[in-house]
């Protein structure tokens, strides 16, 4: 999926629909860092992409809390 198109996708979900996409998003970095530490992950993108993630919805979340 593209940045952009995903981007549209969170902009139209609910801040409680976000909320719910951080936790998973944050599950889901914290899994993919043990595994990187226990080498069962062979590069560490999946962390830059989650990282990435995370501060997206929390951009966004406070954007719509805000306006």
């Amino acid at each position: 999926m593209s940045r952009t198109k995903e981007l549209a996708d969170l902009r139209e979900m609910s801040v409680e629909r976000m909320e719910e996409e951080l936790k998973q998003a944050r599950t889901e970095l914290f899994q993919n860092r043990v595994r990187y530490a226990t080498r069962n992950l062979d590069h560490p993108e999946p962390l830059r992409r989650g990282k990435k993630r995370i501060a997206r919805l929390l951009t966004l979340i406070r954007e719509k809390q805000q306006g």
